[in-house]
């Protein structure tokens, strides 16, 4: 039996948000499968986490909406630029009706192997998760952040491995110079 795709998105579709935590894979709020994103495409997964108000205040948490990009196989920058893509579309939705400051819109890219052989591997890196983001509206420049999952497929089911921190083992810098 071939696992397929769309096997992948039922199985990560249907498990609750608990469960797939438990398994590796972060994420938050409700899902939305097969969204269509304007002419920017549909997009595999979407979870939308709300904003809301702090009691007494004019702040408010920042939402998250997560765009699910599957591979069944590699996932490297193709499966990116076409997250991307959704991502774009949805803050362009977002920034129209003046919500744009209340989220933070992540990438979360899930495939059986990660292109370790490109300098896409760099990128959950240069935008990655921080807590800042997920705290109160209007601050920051960045409201766009990714995550890079495999998954693997067991006799206890599927678990995931999220992949940042990487660099070159010889990055070529000469440490006794102390200049720049």
């Amino acid at each position: 039996m071939k696992f397929l795709e769309k096997d992948l998105e039922q199985i990560i579709f249907e498990t609750n948000n608990e469960s797939l935590q438990e398994r590796g894979l972060w994420l938050r709020g409700k899902k939305i499968r097969q969204l269509k994103v304007g002419n920017y495409g549909i997009a595999d997964i979407v979870t939308i986490d709300r904003p809301f108000r702090l009691s007494g205040g004019h702040n408010h948490i920042k939402g998250l909406i997560q765009v699910v990009e599957l591979k069944k196989d590699k996932v490297g920058v193709s499966a990116f630029m076409q997250a991307l893509g959704y991502a774009k579309g949805i803050s362009s939705y977002l920034e129209k009706r003046g919500l744009l400051d209340l989220f933070t819109i992540e990438i979360v890219l899930v495939g059986k192997h990660i292109d370790k052989n490109s300098s896409f591997i760099y990128l959950a890196d240069l935008m990655k998760k921080n807590e800042e983001q997920y705290i109160y509206a209007g601050e920051g420049d960045n409201n766009i952040c990714i995550s890079c999952y495999d998954y693997d497929m067991n006799i206890d089911g599927l678990t995931f491995k999220e992949h940042n921190g990487y660099k070159l083992i010889d990055e070529g810098f000469n440490t006794k110079n102390k200049g720049v």
